[in-house]
């Protein structure tokens, strides 16, 4: 069957995503040595998915493996959040095929640019990330954790 990667709209898929969310939290969590609780997890997932302009879920042979969101940091500027393949779902090049279909949506969205943070040390996210075109930028939202890298990507014509 291979992998599938299309808008989580159904209870069943948004469930899946937001489980999929939070394994990434304690993944994140794990790796940095600390709670990433400043970005407001705990409202977050009290009001999942309120805050997510779309949610996208991956799915090898019918099983969920990997999601991401979008969100609207401000009227013009998306955000992607969360993108997250569990181990089960690597090698499928579903971390680039998530990447894709939420910069396609933020495109037809009529955002202009989309941001992104990531940590350094995630070397194969930020692979993704710069072979997508985003480039560095400054820090965006108000982090207490000097490891994080602010990226950007123009969703203009040129």
């Amino acid at each position: 069957m291979g992998a599938e990667i299309y808008e989580a709209t159904s209870g069943s898929d948004i469930a899946a995503v937001k489980e999929i969310f939070l394994k990434y939290i304690r993944f994140i969590e794990d790796y940095l040595g600390q709670s990433i609780g400043f970005q407001n997890t705990d409202e977050e997932f009290k009001t999942f998915p309120d805050m997510y302009r779309a949610l996208f879920i991956a799915k090898l042979d019918g099983v969920p493996v990997g999601a991401c969101g979008v969100k609207a940091f401000k009227p013009d500027i998306a955000e992607l959040k969360r993108l997250y393949v569990l181990p089960e779902g690597r090698g499928h090049k579903i971390g680039e095929r998530l990447t894709r279909i939420a910069i396609d949506f933020s495109k037809d969205a009529k955002f202009s640019q989309i941001y992104l943070d990531t940590d350094r040390g995630l070397t194969h996210a930020n692979a993704i990330y710069e072979a997508f075109g985003f480039k560095d930028i400054d820090r965006y939202y108000e982090n207490p954790m000097g490891c994080s890298r602010y990226m950007a990507l123009s969703l203009c014509a040129p």
